[in-house]
């Protein structure tokens, strides 16, 4: 893989030579993991994803739900949502859009290596009634189903069998199949290049269905990991778009001629995991003891954060210092449980002490450096945190290709982590980060730190099947509360979203950091 500084020169003298004035070079940190849309659940991933594939709904500028490839949908049972789709849809290829299509991809993003499980995991059986008509089956009542399968982009199911991808790509085993370099969707563009770790080029689709804001003949999305690169890259015209500013670029940003600054409060919460499950410490030394199993050692590490100074130095104000695990924004946040626990080195001394640990211990911190904001400084910060309470912190920062295997794997004891809302409800973090991981139904999907409590889950199961708004928020609020005084995690802020982008082109912010390439327009 290339990487650094060398990719970042190559992807920018490559687009720097082709780019006109119906090209569209979008920066970010990362690199998108995949071009298959059931495999790999990142957020750059799937937006870049959304202009080529589609899903059953999308979401307008107001993030309402809204038809996409289905025009309508309704339930006609308590388990049972019927989809009528749209007409004259054709992938491609030129292939037609259909019922079988649909119920492939659902069944698809069942199969054991699809990162999409838990948005199915409901799903009992999907009937095509006709070519234009699916009726989808729930095991249980899922009120949320239409919002889950917004995150399903359909594929053909011709195409995935002639290609011999009926089944996602395995990422977890570095898997390489048709898929990961090809893509056949219904969207707005078409995939013309793909250059892992340098450069994706997408080209207009001219039999496009749908309306776009723009008729951009081009986007070019390019990973640029290097923060000063990429903001350089803007401010010299290189690129159009930057979607990850460092907070310490915004002012400048903000005074430069010929750039405009845009932000919103992003969804997504930044928090510290910790592994609960195995007997010893994976990755340091506390005498042959797992020192995060003690609930006291970590009540500890989440008093000794100084979120504050975090959020004001760091990242400028740009955070929100949270103690929670879903942001403002969402259903199932709780205003009243929202407080932080005090900042206290020497309460926190003590609880070690009375752990056990009165010395400390040492643990490896991993850290991805590409993904986030300001992910490094942050690590870097906490790290000397944990320093004062005797926690001696091997910090680990790596590039995000990296960091995400070690997740899948547990194969950390500490670890950073941002996680998004999917679909603006807490439903999806009580299922997929905190529950149980049970290898059915996508429960504890991304449940790395392997935190377990039977009554969490209880309270989570009854909740997923209320019907009731109000009475699912409270056992919402009951499940967070269990998490909040066991700290499955330890929390630590709320993100700003930061777009920059040149004078005549309006990249809108998304609270979920979602590039909606429909919205987008340029000079």
């Amino acid at each position: 893989m290339a990487s650094g500084a060398c990719a970042a020169a190559l992807a920018l003298g490559m687009a720097g030579s082709a780019a006109t004035a119906d090209t569209l070079r979008i920066a970010g940190q990362g690199d998108i993991g995949t071009l298959d849309p059931q495999a790999q659940n990142s957020q750059i991933t799937i937006s870049v994803l959304s202009m080529v594939y589609e899903s059953l709904v999308t979401r307008d500028e107001d993030l309402q739900m809204v038809p996409s490839l289905a025009l309508s949908w309704e339930p006609v049972a308590d388990t049972t949502w019927r989809f009528e789709l749209r007409p004259d849809v054709t992938f491609h290829d030129g292939s037609a859009f259909d019922a079988e299509d649909v119920k492939f991809t659902i069944e698809r993003a069942q199969a054991e290596t699809s990162q999409f499980a838990n948005f199915v995991g409901s799903i009992a059986s999907v009937e095509v009634i006709d070519d234009l008509t699916v009726e989808i089956e729930t095991a249980m009542v899922d009120p949320l189903l239409p919002d889950k399968l917004g995150y399903i982009m359909i594929m053909d199911s011709g195409w995935a069998e002639a290609n011999g991808v009926t089944v996602p790509q395995d990422l977890g085993n570095e898997e390489n199949t048709y898929a990961v370099m090809n893509a056949n969707g219904t969207g707005p563009y078409t995939i013309a290049e793909r250059v892992p770790d340098n450069r994706t080029v997408l080209e207009i689709n001219p039999d496009y269905w749908g309306e776009m804001a723009d008729d951009i003949e081009e986007v070019i999305y390019l990973p640029i990991s290097s923060p000063p690169t990429r903001i350089s890259s803007l401010i010299s015209g290189e690129v159009d778009v930057v979607i990850d500013v460092p907070p310490q670029d915004v002012q400048r940003l903000e005074s430069t001629d010929g750039l405009t600054v845009a932000r919103s409060p992003e969804l997504r919460t930044i928090f510290f995991g910790f592994d609960h499950a195995s007997g010893e410490l994976r990755h340091g030394d506390a005498g042959g003891t797992n020192p995060f199993q003690d609930l006291r050692v970590r009540q500890a590490v989440d008093s000794a954060i100084d979120a504050d100074t975090i959020s004001r130095v760091v990242m400028r104000g740009l955070s929100q210092p949270t103690a929670q695990l879903i942001a403002p924004g969402n259903f199932g946040w709780n205003p009243e449980g929202d407080e932080r626990a005090p900042f206290d080195i020497e309460h926190a001394r003590e609880l070690l002490a009375e752990a056990g640990y009165p010395d400390g211990f040492s643990v490896r911190m991993d850290c991805p450096t590409d993904t986030y904001t300001n992910p490094e400084q942050i690590c870097q910060a906490v790290s000397a945190m944990m320093s004062q309470i005797g926690i001696d912190i091997d910090l680990n920062l790596i590039p995000r290709a990296q960091f995400i295997p070690l997740l899948w794997d547990k194969d950390t004891s500490f670890f950073i982590i941002g996680f998004n809302t999917a679909y603006f409800d807490a439903m999806y973090v009580l299922e997929t980060l905190l529950m149980t991981q049970t290898g059915e139904d996508g429960e504890g999907i991304y449940n790395y730190s392997g935190y377990s409590n039977p009554e969490f889950d209880e309270l989570v199961r009854e909740a997923r099947v209320e019907l009731d708004r109000d009475r699912r928020q409270e056992l919402m609020y009951e499940a967070f509360a269990i998490a909040r005084a066991d700290v499955a995690y330890a929390p630590l802020h709320t993100q700003t979203l930061v777009y920059a982008m040149r004078d005549g082109v309006d990249v809108p912010v998304r609270p979920d950091n979602f590039i909606e390439i429909r919205w987008v327009t340029m000079d």
